[in-house]
């Protein structure tokens, strides 16, 4: 036992003394905690800056640019008197979008006619686009359910009758797991697990690239050093910083660590198998840095999962983070118990034992070959 717990504390020496995983396995994580969430602090985008030239200068396209500038997402930083105005303070990083509104607005919505309302953003900034978007169709729609309403009520329909047929059906918009209807509260944590898991493996295969078989109970001291710093880097990045950035959580701590040590064996034992069948050290970085990108976005967190085709999907569980990230959501935003994750702990389980053997008889071979 003496020996294995010397075993233990001579792989965290030797990860002192390596410049690269010290670097990977330390330095990296403490800088990503903190510029990494940095870009989803804002969780939402709001007041967009935008400019409004309006055509028709009537009392309702007023009321349609202040229905406009009251919500959350837009602001009417500008009104200009025509488009090339407009253009000029778009090209100038001003404004991110445009709102023309026609001529004859007002009298065309009196007569139960179409007034199309004409909104310009730039779409290689989604987030801008899609928040004065929203702002716009918004104020059309509330705007032109009121107008239908008066036009309906003034021919002697009862208000209720009237209302009914301008909006048959009311939509609540509740968020239940994500409230602030932002991006941090689940590209954050997922991140996270990825940003774990990829450290995880550089490190042991800059460790442990080209090494020979060990025998006994010492070839796992090192496979349980890791873990057990990865153990303080889980309670860091999927407690503490959640807690820090506002991200929410409502998952018992327990149940999420009975999740992510499992999880940590898996990696660990991946990152043995691959730094045990790449036999440089250069190779077995190259290989997790390109894999860093498709196992974001077959996570399942970037596009649906269920937009995944199958047969794919199957292939990347047997990558530790795919199961995980679902799991960690569950546990983490959505409050399930340990129980509704065993599926998850199983996967990471059987990880284990498959990435184990395929190093194990990695290695003996080599061995028996030399």
């Amino acid at each position: 036992m003496r020996g294995f717990v010397r075993e233990v504390l001579a792989t965290f020496q030797g990860i002192a003394r390596n410049r690269a995983a010290l670097s990977t396995m330390v330095a990296a994580l403490l800088i990503y905690s903190v510029f990494y969430p940095q870009p989803y602090r804002g969780e939402v985008v709001r007041e967009v800056p935008m400019a409004v030239v309006d055509q028709d200068q009537s009392t309702m396209s007023r009321d349609f640019i202040r229905r406009v500038d009251v919500t959350d997402s837009a602001h009417v930083a500008y009104r200009v008197p025509d488009m090339l105005a407009a253009q000029d303070l778009f090209f100038e990083r001003k404004i991110d979008g445009i709102v023309v509104i026609p001529p004859d607005f007002e009298q065309n919505l009196l007569s139960g006619e179409r007034s199309p309302v004409a909104y310009y953003g730039d779409g290689s900034y989604f987030l801008l686009y899609g928040a004065m978007k929203s702002a716009v169709l918004n104020a059309a729609q509330t705007l032109g359910a009121e107008v239908e309403l008066s036009r309906l009520t003034a021919t002697g329909m009862g208000y209720t009758a009237a209302r009914s047929l301008v909006q048959p059906i009311t939509i609540t918009n509740i968020r239940v797991f994500n409230p602030q209807g932002g991006y941090a509260s689940y590209v954050v944590p997922a991140a996270f697990i990825l940003i774990m898991q990829q450290t995880l493996m550089m490190g042991i295969g800059m460790m442990h690239s080209s090494q020979s078989r060990q025998k006994g109970g010492i070839a796992l001291a090192a496979p349980t050093a890791y873990v057990l710093l990865y153990a303080f880097w889980s309670l860091l990045y999927l407690v503490i910083l959640p807690s820090a950035y506002d991200i929410p959580r409502i998952g018992e701590v327990s149940a999420l660590f009975l999740l992510v040590l499992p999880f940590l064996c898996a990696v660990t034992a991946l990152g043995h198998a691959v730094a045990a069948l790449i036999p440089w050290k250069e190779g077995v970085v190259f290989f997790f840095v390109v894999l860093g990108m498709p196992l974001f976005l077959i996570s399942g967190i970037s596009w649906p999962i269920e937009e995944i085709p199958r047969a794919l999907h199957l292939l990347t569980l047997l990558i530790p983070s795919t199961s995980v990230i679902s799991g960690t959501v569950r546990i983490d935003q959505m409050g399930a118990d340990l129980s509704s994750v065993l599926d998850v702990v199983y996967i990471q389980l059987a990880l284990t034992g498959l990435y184990s053997a395929v190093t194990y008889l990695t290695r003996w071979l080599k061995n028996e070959e030399i």
